[in-house]
């Protein structure tokens, strides 16, 4: 285990090793599925699928933030949160004005749609606060007198959700409308939902780190009264894939001066460099084009070319 008190001194030691060893030609990608251990792999038949993976939030697809047209006091409230509304059930009641002796018209608000009861999020904020419900007595400004109101509350219909994401400028163009995808929650493990990329952004956004990203939204088909707002739903995307192909591990993939080789062993006069043509890859192995044949053992660490004394 490394120390967390490692000197400066051992960093740059350490850092110092590294850079020779990338300088050398050597790259380290990582153990395949096809021969693990003993510092070799082999090329084999088999299939390769390259997938596009990512994680958001559950979020209700159809919601609405209630705020009264009107500044005042509430005077009634009729629901709480977890409550099942239909359209036009009574929420709430605001007394206008600031003092009772100024007597205007209470004005009552409205389920604006079927759904569920939440606390009002406000997702404009870069450090978003703890949801708020507006109590009995509370003062609210209405609609018509700020550009920022009184959220009451909100109605959503969890019957459709979707997972809300940021993605790359690098990963974006793997998506498209109407793609098929599944969606798995940490909260439910072992099940897949069914589920469709309904939304690619055409116009970046910069975050907070200046860096540029695509809002996509991502249907699920089907609901589950299990499934909650808020909980962490990974996305997971089939890009490409090959059947039966010849392919081998990235581990003995090694790179140098723009073109990509492999030491192969076996023949009996030393390891020998085997330039490649390769295809599709995914986050373990490479489809070989050219260069290798099945069978062939692969070293996955640079063999020492000096002359043994």
């Amino acid at each position: 285990m490394v120390s967390r008190k490692m000197s400066k001194a051992k960093w740059a030691a350490l850092a110092a090793v590294v850079a020779v060893l990338c300088a050398s030609g050597w790259k380290y990608r990582g153990k395949s599925t096809a021969e693990g251990g003993g510092g070799s792999v082999r090329v084999e038949r088999g299939d390769i699928e390259l997938h596009f993976m990512d994680s958001g939030e559950l979020t209700p697809k159809t919601f609405v933030d209630v705020a009264s047209k009107v500044s005042g006091r509430v005077i009634e409230l009729f629901v709480d949160e977890g409550m099942r509304v239909k359209t036009g059930d009574k929420l709430a009641v605001i007394q206008p004005g600031r003092t009772e002796a100024e007597a205007y018209v209470p004005t009552t608000l409205t389920a604006p749609i079927d759904g569920i009861v939440m606390r009002y999020q406000n997702r404009s904020t870069a450090n978003p606060q703890e949801g708020r419900l507006s109590k009995l007595g509370e003062y609210v400004t209405g609609l018509m007198e700020s550009q920022t109101p009184t959220y009451l509350l909100t109605v959503a219909d969890l019957t459709r959700l979707v997972v809300k994401m940021k993605i790359s400028e690098m990963d974006v163009l793997k998506l498209k409308e109407g793609m098929a995808v599944k969606v798995t929650v940490d909260a439910l493990p072992g099940l897949d939902f069914p589920s469709q990329v309904t939304l690619v952004s055409p116009q970046a956004e910069n975050d907070s780190n200046n860096l540029k990203n695509f809002k996509v939204e991502v249907t699920l088909l089907k609901g589950d009264p299990r499934l909650k707002p808020g909980m962490t739903a990974r996305v997971d995307g089939l890009l490409d894939s090959r059947k039966k192909v010849l392919k081998m591990s990235l581990s003995g993939v090694f790179e140098e001066g723009g073109k990509e080789f492999a030491y192969r062993t076996g023949g009996g006069a030393g390891p020998d460099k085997a330039p490649l043509k390769l295809g599709l890859r995914s986050e373990m192995d490479v489809e070989v084009l050219e260069g290798l044949k099945e069978g062939d053992k692969l070293l996955t660490e640079k063999p020492d070319d000096k002359p043994k004394s």
